[in-house]
């Protein structure tokens, strides 16, 4: 067996030990874990806040660290993978510190010569970004339903009309719980959200999407079609203003044809009732990318696993469900110091979620 020489050993214990420093050292340049003091002082940040994006509502499933401005009425929301440090949107609260949060982020990343990164900002955080020498790509795209001009009358929405009739006929009802009172009806929900999972490998997603847990519900409106006075499908509802937007969209295998149309017919029904102007329906993860006139490696990359990933996670079906509400589709971006950190911050964010690429692309 040949032995290694004292240089390579000597090269290798100095090569171990400079990792570990700089582990070390990304380590003390986090800060803590979120706890209940940082909560609440997010969820007082996002009562008042200028400015939301659509997945702020995730600050709340307990697995984010959180940087705050000096001010102490906005924060930024990120998870850890590696080296990888991955902003969840753009920053939450005032308008006028959006950059300093960006460029704290940033900063003390680095210190820790940790990779920054920012996952599903739109298309002004990207602008904004550039600024800091970040380049972007698209991610995916976001439906967006103008609640002012919604209506299921017309030929184009021939069949959400008729799957809502169908729902009805088969005995549905539907019903918004407000959050303060909610408490009693989430254990009810659990076996559809069990079904829904039984069907898709069983799997809770984490970071980019939020998880059945009854602490993080108690924080929603749940939005609840019934039949038989049985739940059948449910999604939780946040709003902010003049959005409405949500997360978990689950139902049984056994409910009506049509189901899912249903619950969100009436979600926007209701929430144009109510008064709101916008009804997010979430990001379409990959959607858009192979229609981009010069798509990069990363594009091309996000193209295939959405024609190839569509077992798993029904990428294609998804935006085919949104379409049928006529939404607005905007891009959304992710955004890092070169392509190559971009690729692997979006093998990150997918580590994150709780697949990764290889269970997106297994046969």
């Amino acid at each position: 067996m040949r032995k290694k020489s004292p240089t390579s050993s000597g090269r290798i214990f100095k090569e171990s030990g400079l990792r570990l420093k700089f582990r070390r050292r990304r380590e003390a340049s986090l800060p803590p874990a979120s706890d209940a003091r940082q909560m609440a002082l997010v969820e007082e940040i996002l009562e008042n806040a200028e400015t939301v994006h659509e997945d702020a509502f995730l600050a709340f499933t307990g697995d984010k660290r959180f940087i705050f401005s000096d001010s102490g009425e906005s924060f930024l929301m990120f998870g850890v993978r590696g080296r990888a440090w991955i902003a969840l949107g753009s920053p939450v609260g005032r308008i006028d510190e959006a950059e300093e949060l960006e460029a704290k982020f940033i900063s003390m990343s680095r210190h820790g010569r940790a990779w920054p990164s920012f996952y599903a900002v739109d298309r002004l955080g990207a602008d904004r970004l550039n600024r800091h020498g970040f380049v972007s790509e698209k991610v995916g795209e976001r439906a967006i339903i103008d609640l002012t001009q919604f209506s299921i009358s017309g030929k184009g929405k021939k069949d959400l009309r008729n799957a809502r009739n169908q729902a009805v006929k088969a005995g549905c009802t539907f019903n918004v719980i407000p959050r303060e009172t909610n408490e009693d009806i989430i254990n009810q929900l659990k076996p559809v959200s069990d079904a829904w999972l039984g069907m898709r490998g069983g799997i809770e997603k984490q970071f980019s999407l939020g998880r059945f847990d009854p602490a993080y519900l108690r924080r929603f409106h749940l939005a609840i079609a019934y039949r038989d006075e049985l739940p059948v499908a449910f999604a939780n509802i946040w709003t902010h203003r003049n959005l409405v937007t949500l997360d978990l969209m689950r139902f049984r295998d056994e409910d009506p044809g049509g189901g899912m149309d249903y619950l969100f017919t009436e979600i926007a029904l209701w929430a144009q009732a109510q008064g709101f102007r916008e009804f997010d329906l979430g990001l379409a993860p990959l959607a858009g990318l192979k229609e981009q006139e010069h798509p990069s490696t990363v594009a091309r990359l996000g193209a295939y696993i959405y024609a190839r990933g569509g077992r798993f996670y029904g990428f294609e079906g998804l935006r085919a469900f949104k379409n049928k509400f006529d939404p607005i589709w905007e891009p959304a971006f992710i955004c890092a110091y070169n392509r190559w950190r971009i690729a692997a911050s979006a093998i990150a964010v997918a580590s994150l979620t709780g697949g990764g690429i290889r269970k997106i692309l297994r046969v």
